[in-house]
C-alpha cells in the first residue's frame, strides 16, 4: 500500500485523488487537522467522490513524532513525502527547519525501520540552483546559497540531503522539483493566497518570470515516477514559463476582473515588504509580501522540464487551463 505525507495540502489531495482511482491508499493526518478540504478536491473532481474516499484509510500521525511516524507505516511499501511548511516569513524558519528538514529526516528513518522500498519526495524549484536570465535551470544546475536565499529554500535543499542520506543507507528514492504549483485546495494556504487576492483584482503587477505547474499533473508525475523514475534522481515539474504580468492577467480575468497595467519598481516593492514587515509585527497577522518573495519577484528565470518529458511523455497543463480548473473550484465552493 502506498502513503501519502501532507495529504491535506495541495500535492497530497492530488496525490490521493489519482491514487484512490487505482485503489487503496493510506494518509497521515495530524490530530486536529480539517481533512474536509479532500472530500471537497475529490467532489470537484469526480462525480462518484464517496467511493473513491472510502478507499483512503487515513493514520493519525505527525512526522516530527518519530514513533507515531514509525507505525504509520506499517504495511506501507511506498511513501510519497509531500509535507512541508510553505512560508517566506523569517519568524517561520523554525517551524520549516522542524517540519521540512526534521520531518523528512524522520520519514527516512521510519522508512528504512520499516522496509519500505521507495519514497517520493516532494522538494521544489526552490532547491534548483540559479542560473543567468535567459538561460533555462535544470536538476544540474549549480546550487549556492546566496544572500537573499529564503529560508524556506534552504530547509527544501537540506530536505533533499536527508533524502540522499537515505539512499546512501539503503532505501530507493526520486525527488520532483515542482514550481508555482495551482490547484484546487485549503483558503490561505501555498497558491491559494495569490489566487484569492487576485481575485479581488488588482492594477499592479511584479516585473519578474516564473513557472506555473497543474496540481493534476504533479501527482500524475509522481505516481508514473514512483516506479518509473531514476533512484537518486530529480524531476523539475513545469507546465509552463511566464512572466507574473501574464500570470496576473490569467487569474484577474478568470474571475471577471480587469487585467493589472502597472509595473511595481523595485523601490515600490522594497517599501512593500518593509511596511508588510512592521504591520505584521504589530498586528500579529501574515505578511503580504516579504524581503524573499520581493527578491524572488524581480528575477527573470525559467525552468526546464524536458528530463521528465523524455521520460514519461507527460503533456503538462498550461498556465490558463490550471488557472481556470482553480477559479472553477473557488466559484463553485463560494459558500
Amino acid at each position: 500500500m502506498d502513503l501519502v505525507t501532507g495529504a491535506t495540502g495541495i500535492v497530497g489531495t492530488h496525490l490521493l485523488f489519482e491514487l484512490a482511482q487505482r485503489g487503496e491508499v493510506a494518509a497521515i493526518y495530524r490530530k486536529g487537522t480539517d481533512r474536509a478540504i479532500v472530500e471537497s478536491v475529490f467532489r470537484h473532481y469526480s462525480p462518484d467522490a464517496s467511493s473513491l474516499l472510502a478507499r483512503v484509510q487515513w493514520r493519525e500521525a505527525d512526522i516530527t513524532d518519530m514513533d507515531a511516524l514509525s507505525e504509520a507505516m506499517t504495511g506501507i511499501t511506498h511513501v510519497y513525502h509531500a509535507a512541508a511548511v510553505v512560508s517566506f516569513d523569517p519568524k517561520d524558519r523554525s517551524a520549516m527547519d522542524r517540519m521540512n528538514i526534521g520531518g523528512t529526516a524522520n520519514v527516512v528513518n521510519a522508512a528504512l525501520a520499516n522496509g519500505i522500498k521507495r519514497i517520493c519526495h516532494v522538494s521544489s524549484i526552490a532547491a534548483i540552483g540559479r542560473a543567468p536570465a535567459g538561460v533555462e535551470r535544470t536538476e544540474t544546475t549549480p546550487w549556492e546559497a546566496e544572500k537573499h536565499t529564503s529560508a524556506y529554500a534552504l530547509s527544501k535543499y537540506e530536505a533533499e540531503m536527508e533524502i540522499y542520506r537515505g539512499i546512501a543507507e539503503g532505501v530507493e528514492a526520486v525527488i520532483v522539483n515542482p514550481c508555482i504549483i495551482l490547484g484546487p485546495g485549503a483558503p490561505g494556504r501555498s497558491s491559494i493566497t495569490l489566487v484569492e487576492r487576485l481575485r479581488k483584482g488588482t492594477r499592479f503587477y511584479p516585473p519578474g518570470t516564473n513557472a506555473v505547474v497543474d496540481a493534476r499533473d504533479v501527482a500524475a508525475c509522481m505516481v508514473r515516477l514512483m516506479e518509473k523514475g531514476g533512484n537518486g534522481e530529480r524531476y523539475i515539474l513545469v507546465g509552463e514559463n511566464l512572466p507574473y504580468h501574464r500570470l496576473f492577467k490569467l487569474i484577474t480575468n478568470a474571475f471577471g476582473k480587469p487585467e493589472p497595467t502597472m509595473a511595481l519598481q523595485p523601490w515600490m516593492l522594497g517599501l512593500g515588504w518593509r511596511f508588510e514587515r512592521v504591520r505584521s509585527l504589530l498586528t500579529g497577522s501574515n505578511p503580504l509580501v516579504t524581503q524573499a518573495t520581493v527578491a524572488s519577484s524581480l528575477l527573470s528565470r525559467s525552468y526546464s522540464s524536458a528530463k521528465v518529458k523524455v521520460l514519461l511523455g507527460h503533456p503538462f497543463r498550461t498556465a490558463e487551463e490550471a488557472i481556470n480548473n482553480v477559479a472553477r473550484y473557488i466559484e463553485g465552493n463560494k459558500d
